[in-house]
């Protein structure tokens, strides 16, 4: 194969490395002049660019290269009743369930759940659905056994 030589191929920078680019200014703090206080340079206290409600962003004191902010997001809410709720439900259906203690436990943790955490809905009513059905499942072997046993004959003898 050939090589092949000119500007066309290596850019015209042959043993030299290509000039930067000029940088442009950064799209979230203003070019100067209307940052608080009349700041010219738009320090960290500079507004941004209006949001699409028309109103003015405040742009975060810390932002890396490209205007993204330096923290974390706020994590969600706290989902202790719903999850709670969801493992008793389950463990009313590992065998824990005799004493109708985890079955309560889930309906009560799950309603609970609904009125004060709305971001473990799914939870929340995964554990309720649980509870329910393992109520109904132990009311269910109780009335068997119930009526298995007043009509047996070793129970008379």
């Amino acid at each position: 194969m050939t090589e092949q030589t000119g500007p066309g191929y290596d850019g015209g920078y042959r043993g030299q490395v290509p000039p930067m680019p000029p940088s442009a200014p950064h799209q979230g703090i203003p070019a100067g002049g209307y940052g608080p206080e009349g700041s010219a340079t738009g320090g960290p206290g500079a507004y941004g660019p209006p949001d699409y409600r028309g109103g003015a962003r405040r742009q975060p004191a810390a932002v890396d290269a490209y205007g993204q902010p330096l923290y974390y997001p706020v994590p969600g809410a706290p989902k202790g009743l719903s999850i709670a709720s969801l493992c008793c439900g389950i463990a009313a259906f590992l065998g824990l369930g005799f004493f109708l203690l985890p079955q309560l436990a889930a309906v009560l943790l799950g309603h609970l759940a609904l009125l004060r955490e709305p971001g473990g809905r799914g939870l929340a009513i995964a554990g309720l659905v649980l509870g329910y059905i393992a109520i109904a499942i132990t009311l269910l072997v109780v009335i068997v056994l119930g009526v298995a046993f007043s009509n047996a004959d070793f129970v008379t003898r």
